[in-house]
């Protein structure tokens, strides 16, 4: 009778054994499977042009700038209009002086479109950079990639879209709010 229980036991722990190995193969899946998709949700990005656009500091330097390009703009046409009379009056000592006014005052609202697109956005972006740096901290982020629809992401879920999020606390640290 004993060596019938020895192969009943033996049998019991065999069938236990896999089940076991069975039980740890199928939750070593399952929390892998977990695990992927909880790192997946740590991937999130912004869209680029959107941020940029609604982040309050870029609106404030694009009115200033918007306001003393529209001066030299009129101050442009003004002169122009005044070149043009003179031109048709045949008056070349004052079109002539007046045409080296119009080229410097032509280079200086240049150099004031470039200010605005280089240094200017620069700026803006410098300031972001640091607030999606905080928020991608704070909120765990392993990876925040910027796009705009024509480049490195060309396609992602909305739900990792966090453009909006980051907008929102861009603008109150922008604003001096905690």
């Amino acid at each position: 009778m004993q060596p019938l229980k020895t192969k009943i036991l033996k049998k019991t722990s065999v069938i236990l054994l896999v089940i076991n190995g069975v039980l740890v193969i199928a939750l070593t899946v399952l929390l892998s499977l977990y695990l992927s998709s909880f790192s997946n949700s740590n991937i999130v990005y912004v869209d680029n042009v959107e941020l940029f656009n609604g982040f309050n500091m870029s609106k404030d330097l694009g009115k200033i700038n918007k306001d003393k390009i529209t001066k030299q703009k009129k101050k442009l046409d003004s002169l122009y209009t005044i070149y043009s009379i003179l031109k048709e009056q045949k008056n070349e000592e004052k079109s002539t002086e007046l045409e080296t006014q119009l080229r410097s005052e032509d280079q200086e609202l240049r150099k004031m479109n470039e200010y605005f697109s280089k240094d200017l956005s620069q700026k803006v972006w410098n300031r972001l950079n640091q607030y999606i740096k905080e928020y991608g901290e704070a909120n765990e982020y392993k990876i925040v990639l910027g796009t705009q629809g024509n480049g490195n992401v060309m396609f992602a879920e909305e739900g990792i879209n966090i453009t909006e999020d980051i907008l929102i606390y861009a603008n109150h640290k922008y604003e001096g709010n905690q």
